[in-house]
Parts: structure tokens; sequence; C-alpha cells
């Protein structure tokens, strides 16, 4: 299977903070803000399985200015720090959601690496090139605890950057689908937070992939 080329904009160490960050930041406040005000709303979005349906449960949540208000009030924000993309809406959700389950989410077991395809019903309702989804069910598969040590970190930190290294080798072995894959630190860790999230609600599709493949 060919080799899928990665560029990461993961930026320079030195430009990250030099301290992990104790408090959330706004956007993760934000987010930890529509799991607990709408927690139904948002189960719809993340397990929403066609197009249409995640772009109902994004406008219920993106219009949804009590949050907004909550976290930022008079503050200063930057648009990135609110709803932005369905994709990145997406990760924060799963972040906030994964945290508030840490001993389900740390009784997930490594999976052994397929050579199939990772392919997931879900692909079609995140917004993002399905090739991203897909290294992010292999990892969630082959290295849950990984992707769960990325989102106890805080964005921006030597943390987050010493987490993301330990996933390298990991996203070596996933990064398989013979396509250009181009993303940026923020949407790395958004699609992988995503997938694990999906593998603890649906463990049935994780465990369907194990199946031997025929013909083969």
């Amino acid at each position: 299977m060919k080799r899928l080329i990665a560029l990461f904009a993961l930026g320079a160490v030195s430009a990250i903070a030099a301290s992990p960050a104790a408090a959330r930041s706004p956007a993760e406040a934000y987010a930890a803000c529509l799991t607990q005000s709408r927690p139904t709303q948002v189960r719809d979005l993340l397990q929403a399985a066609t197009t249409q349906a995640a772009a109902r449960g994004y406008q219920i949540l993106a219009n949804d200015d009590r949050c907004f208000t909550q976290v930022f009030g008079n503050q200063p924000f930057k648009p990135e720090d609110g709803a932005a993309s369905m994709d990145m809406l997406r990760g924060r959700l799963a972040e906030a959601v994964l945290r508030d389950d840490e001993s389900r989410v740390a009784a997930l077991q490594a999976l052994p690496l397929q050579q199939k395809r990772y392919i997931r019903p879900w692909f079609a309702a995140t917004g993002r090139h399905p090739a991203v989804d897909e290294m992010g069910a292999c990892m969630a598969d082959t290295d849950p605890a990984g992707i769960a040590a990325l989102i106890e970190t805080s964005p921006g930190t030597t943390d987050e950057n010493s987490a993301l290294s330990a996933l390298s080798p990991a996203l070596t072995k996933c990064l398989s689908a013979g396509t250009r894959l181009d993303a940026s630190r923020e949407a790395l860790r958004a699609a992988l937070a995503d997938a694990l999230y999906q593998r603890l609600n649906n463990p049935a599709l994780s465990l369907a992939n194990l199946a031997p493949e025929r013909g083969r």
C-alpha cells in the first residue's frame, strides 16, 4: 500500500508556550459549556451519519449565543475561539465529552494494525477529507492512549508538542492511503479526538475491522 505523504504544520517548538497552561483555552471552555448545556445536540452532531444531519446539529450549536456570552462576555476574542468550522467544532466537542468520560477512555485497548482500509460511516458527516478521518480511525484503534494523552494537554503548550511527538510512530503506520495530506496542528488534534469519540461510542465498528479480509 502506497505510503501517504504527510506535511503536518506543527510549528516550531520554540513558538510553543514554555509551560503548560493549567486553565483551558477559551475555545475549550466554549466547547465544554456546549456539552453541558446542550448534551443532546452535541451527541446528535457527533453521531450524525450524513452531511445533512451534521449540518442541522452544527447550526443549532453555532447559533446558541449563551455559551459564547458566558465564556467571552465583553472580552476580546478571536474568531477561531468560537464555533469555527464543522470539523474543528466536532473535535473540540469530542475532547470535552472524552474528558468527562475518562474511565471508559482509559479502558480502551490498542488493537492490532490492519492492512485493509479504515472506512467508517461517520466520515460523511465530519467536513474533513476522508483520508484525514481514515487516519484518525486507524489511530483511535491502534493508539487510543496516545490520543487520550494528547487531549489532556492544552493547545499551544510544550505538553501538547510532546504528546504529538509521542504519536509520531503510530501516525506513520496509519498514514497509508496514497494521497497527500496537509493538516495543521489544530486540525490533526480535532480529527484524532473525533475518531476516539467514535470508537468509544461505537466499538463494534473497530471490532468488525478485525475480521479477516476475504479474497486476499
